[in-house]
């Protein structure tokens, strides 16, 4: 990237950095906590500027189950329950058919450590869950987005080199596992947030 490349809008970079942090909190354990979150105003309101603005055919407003009891059955359906696996693993290495799970959990620690970033002992959840994976592209954005408004350009430079590398060689498995929730559960509101998830993950893929 040169100098020039630099000089984008911060402010964008920001915007996308919040999108990364809404579908990370989107893709919380399903907790009564959660649940209220998900009926609150700002979640609603994250999901409807996004449909509105990502392409993808997403209903406008938040699907969310009616009880909390009826989220977290169809979350751990979804994502997290089933046999010989459920639909949707939220792990890369479910689907990443190339690389075996060791490097692909070395890779992703790897990138993590580089800049700075190491997960808690006490963690139930793989370097390579999707909620490890988004918190990281968010957390890069808001370095870029920093080292931008400080016309730190060299290091800006080697923060979109990371973006670019950590898009190509750690998010291929989204679109996949989108479409085979797609394929196994048809319809219903885990379908929706995968679909989202997915067309966000493509569109910036293409920009970095």
């Amino acid at each position: 990237m040169d100098q020039t490349d630099c000089t984008m809008d911060s402010g964008m970079v920001r915007e996308e950095a919040a999108l990364w942090g809404f579908l990370h909190d989107l893709f919380r354990p399903p907790s009564e906590e959660q649940w209220q979150w998900l009926r609150g105003e700002p979640a609603r309101s994250a999901w409807a500027m996004l449909a509105g603005n990502i392409e993808c055919d997403v209903v406008p407003a938040l699907p969310v189950p009616e009880t909390q009891a009826a989220f977290e059955q169809d979350y751990l359906a979804a994502f997290e329950v089933g046999l010989p696996h459920p639909p949707c693993p939220l792990i890369e290495s479910h689907w990443n058919h190339t690389e075996s799970v060791p490097k692909v959990l070395h890779e992703n620690t790897l990138f993590y450590h580089q800049f700075g970033l190491k997960m808690s002992a006490s963690t139930l959840e793989t370097a390579d869950h999707l909620r490890f994976q988004l918190d990281f592209i968010r957390y890069l954005a808001l370095l870029f987005a920093k080292a931008l408004e400080q016309d730190q350009h060299d290091k800006a430079a080697q923060i979109e080199q990371a973006r670019t590398d950590y898009f190509e060689r750690r998010l291929g498995w989204i679109p996949d596992a989108a479409q085979a929730c797609r394929e196994h559960l048809s319809e219903g509101w885990p379908v929706q947030w995968m679909s989202l998830l997915s067309a966000c993950v493509e569109q910036i893929r293409s920009q970095v």
